[in-house]
This record gives structure tokens, C-alpha cells and sequence, in this order.
């Protein structure tokens, strides 16, 4: 670490200290909960952001005014969703924030719809930290150089000044043309000091696909932490980014409206995530019901966010599907599985669940550049592919065969080749669209997942 990044490094500690070291308290924490999961200061801990979040919510948060003070319970609140934030915003509002600093969030997510939420002064104060100890965690040393490739719109925006300070080198992923990506590739190869990456898949994807085209070789830098988020990271993309960059990356498991969730774990073959219980209390909640799955069970992810007063999110449908099971070294839980959205998942001609991860699969042929699965209605799919000269038509009627086993011998699958799949406003690539509504008596199906899916998507 050359002496500008510790000087930086410092630096940031330097001003929390000044500030309170308010950070600091909470990277501390973080960092004792999840390091000693089962002791009894880390579950006293746990229990106590969770009966005051639980007690301010109750208190000064109108949607909340009609849960009994007398003896709070975690399940004497309702599971609530973005539908329900949007359609009672000013009654998520606590009382005693209404005048207070307020940082505003705002996403589209994958749906399109605008979402909104706020954040108090501590909340943005335990994001940063838990954001400090998740990059520590994949190799990240504060101050160090850091290529972070997301959208950079108008919210996240960095100051030409302050990208400096903090050694970030920010590239929008709806700007990676062959000169940016030309630009990056040598700023990384003439740095003269060890790099880090943060970025979606699909950008992470295109910044490995330059390397193998234009280079043929692997990048001629070390490379210390990356980190995909967003997106689905697949088995093969993890072998490329491994041989172009030289460096496993971790999948993290994060939203906007909240932060980050889970992470994977480094040095591990096993692809599991460690849950972030020190910032918020997770369930896995059946797919119909509200009542728990079992472990080894897929089922929807709620989340209970400790630290945001301003508009605390209790029992938090993310829409998101996930599997936990015990952790063998630890006896913690973590994630197993995640498998994205409900709303992406497919339904086979039955009409029963399938993992998304089958979309993978499609990366064994070769000369695939791009490729979404929507599925149109039920029983009929579509694949896009965008193709390079390489790829032989003639492997068309393998995948038609091969995906028809997933979905059944009596779908329709249809193969349309088009110039390019279009990014999303949030800057990511959609890969998977399901147009198909299940009928509700099918909803009860357990989802059908294949033995050999193994990679999450986020």
C-alpha cells in the first residue's frame, strides 16, 4: 500500500474522529457482531437495534400507530413491500424526523416504477461503515485505487475533486465504449500500485471480454478486490474475470433503498453469504404464507432495517428469493442461494417455479455476446441473441433442446438474433423478463431448481 493510500486511509479516520467517530462506532460493532455471531454481547446487540427500532417505529411512525406498545413483537408488524411505501409515504415518515436531515434515495430498480425513500444522518453513517467493512472483507484497503463501473446518473454523481480524495476512478456503464474501455485498461496497467474493482456483472462481463479481444492476455496489473454487484455473477463469467484479472471476485447482495445485505465469502468454495445480521434482522418467509420456510427452503426475503428512523422499513418484502442454511464453521445462517426476483423467475409449462440461473447454460456456446430470456406467456419463450461471426446457427436447435428440458417438451421456444439488448434506465441489463403471470392455484408449487445451479443472482 504506497504511501498516498495510507495517507488517505488516515485521513477519513482522521475526520470521523473530529465528527465523533460516529463510523468508526459502528464499523466496530459491525465488525464484533459478525466476527463473534453467537456470543452473548453480539445477540444482546442484535436484540437491542432490534426492540428499538421496533419501539421508535411504534412510537413516531404513523403506518405503525396501531401496534400495542405493551409487549413488541416483530410479528405484530405487517410485511409491506414498495407498493405500500409508495401508497402511504408521508405515514412512513417518522415524527420526530419530519424536520430533520433527510438524505432522499431514489430508484427504478428493474420495474421501471420510481421508488423513493429517506435516510437519516445515522443511517447514511452505519451505510458507510458497513460499506468500509464488507470492501475490507473482499480485499478493499481504504484509500487504495478503486475502478467502480455502475450508472453514474445524477443521484450518485461524484465531484471530479472528491472522486480524487476518495481514488476512485469512476467509469457509467452506459459509456463503455472501446475508448473508455481502452482508457481504463491502460490507467489499470500504469497505475504502478495494486487496483480494486466495483462493479455490475454485465459491465464486469464487457471489461473481460475487451481484455480477452484487444489484449489475448491477462491484464498486467495486480489487482487486489473485486466485488460484482447488481447483477447475476455466473460460473463463467467468475472463470474469466479469474483469468483476465487475476483475482476471484464476491458477489454482494445489496439495494439501494437499504444497503448491503450479504456478501460472499472470500477463499470459499462453497459460494456462500455472509448475512449482514449486525445492520438488519432477515427472514425467509414461505412464497404464499407469512410464516417461515425451513432451512434449505427457497423462500422470500424481508428484511427489518436497525438503523433508518427517518422511515424505518419493518418486515421489508425486497421481492427477492433466497435459500439459508447453517454455516458448518460458524453455525451462523447465511445465504446459500439468491435467486433475484420472484417476478424473474420463470415458470415451466406446468406452471411450476424454475431457477433463472438456467440462463447460463447458454454461455457454453460460443460466439454469444448478449443474451435476455423473456418469457412470453405461458408455455412460449423467447431467447435474444446478439452474436459475433463465431457463432455457428447451426447450434440453435441444441439450445431450442436443451431449454425445452428446462421448461418442458411441450414449450415453444423461439431464438430471435438482434444488433444489441438494451441496458436498463438504472444502467444495468436485464436478462431475464417473465411477461407471464401464474394462475394462483399454482402458486403453492415449490419452485423446480436445477442440481447443477449454483451461482446467485442478485
Amino acid at each position: 500500500m504506497g504511501i498516498l493510500h495510507k495517507l488517505r486511509k488516515s485521513a477519513f479516520w482522521f475526520v470521523d474522529t473530529l465528527n465523533g467517530g460516529k463510523i468508526r462506532k459502528h464499523f466496530d460493532e459491525i465488525k464484533w457482531v459478525l466476527e463473534n455471531p453467537e456470543s452473548d454481547m453480539s445477540k444482546k446487540i442484535k436484540s437491542q437495534n432490534l426492540y428499538n427500532v421496533l419501539e421508535h417505529s411504534a412510537t413516531t411512525v404513523p403506518y405503525y400507530s396501531n401496534i400495542s406498545h405493551d409487549s413488541l413483537s416483530l410479528h405484530d408488524f405487517p410485511i409491506i413491500d414498495k407498493q405500500t411505501v409508495r401508497d402511504n409515504f408521508e405515514l412512513f415518515r417518522s415524527q420526530t424526523y419530519i424536520n430533520a436531515y433527510a438524505h432522499e434515495v431514489t430508484t427504478s430498480g428493474s420495474t421501471g416504477k420510481p421508488f423513493k425513500i429517506l435516510h437519516d444522518k445515522n443511517k447514511r453513517k452505519r451505510n458507510t461503515a458497513d460499506t468500509c467493512f464488507f470492501a475490507e472483507k473482499a480485499g478493499y484497503e481504504l484509500g487504495s485505487r478503486l475502478f467502480y463501473l455502475r450508472l453514474w446518473d445524477k443521484q450518485y454523481q461524484k465531484k471530479k475533486m472528491l472522486a480524487k480524495i476518495q481514488n476512485i476512478a469512476a467509469y457509467s456503464v452506459d459509456d463503455l465504449t472501446e475508448e473508455n474501455l481502452a482508457m481504463m485498461v491502460s490507467e489499470m496497467e500504469n497505475y504502478g500500485s495494486s487496483v480494486n474493482i466495483i462493479a455490475y456483472s454485465s459491465a464486469l462481463d464487457t471489461v473481460c471480454k475487451y481484455i480477452e479481444e484487444h489484449l489475448g492476455r491477462p491484464l498486467n496489473c495486480k489487482v487486489d478486490s473485486i466485488i460484482s454487484i447488481a447483477e447475476g455473477l455466473s460460473l463463467d463469467l467468475k472463470g474469466r474475470t479469474r483469468k483476465y484479472l487475476g483475482e476471484d471476485p464476491v458477489s454482494r447482495y445489496s439495494n439501494s433503498e437499504n444497503g448491503i445485505f450479504a456478501q460472499q465469502k472470500t477463499n470459499s468454495d462453497t459460494g456462500n453469504f455472509e448475512i449482514n445480521w449486525a445492520s438488519y434482522h432477515i427472514e425467509l418467509l414461505d412464497f404464499n404464507e407469512d410464516k417461515p420456510v425451513r432451512l434449505g427452503e427457497k423462500g422470500r426475503i424481508v428484511i427489518t432495517d436497525f438503523f433508518n428512523y427517518s422511515m424505518p422499513l419493518i418486515r421489508y418484502d425486497t421481492g427477492d428469493v433466497g435459500v439459508m442454511e447453517k454455516d458448518s464453521v460458524t453455525g451462523s445462517l447465511v445465504f446459500t442461494k439468491i435467486e433475484g426476483r420472484k417476478m424473474d423467475m420463470f415458470t415451466n409449462t406446468k406452471g411450476e417455479y424454475v431457477s433463472s440461473h438456467i440462463i447460463h447454460h447458454i454461455l457454453q456456446y460460443s460466439g454469444i455476446d448478449q443474451f435476455q430470456f423473456i418469457e412470453d406467456e405461458k408455455g412460449e419463450y423467447t431467447i435474444k441473441l446478439k452474436v459475433t461471426p463465431s457463432y455457428d446457427h447451426k447450434d440453435e436447435k441444441n439450445i431450442i433442446e436443451q431449454y425445452k428440458g428446462y421448461f418442458g417438451q411441450d414449450a415453444i421456444v423461439n431464438v430471435e438474433y438482434v444488433d444489441n439488448i438494451s441496458l436498463l434506465p438504472s444502467g444495468k441489463r436485464k436478462l431475464v423478463i417473465n411477461n407471464y403471470k401464474p394462475s394462483e392455484n399454482k402458486l403453492n408449487e415449490k419452485p423446480n431448481v436445477p442440481s447443477k445451479c449454483s451461482d446467485a443472482l442478485i
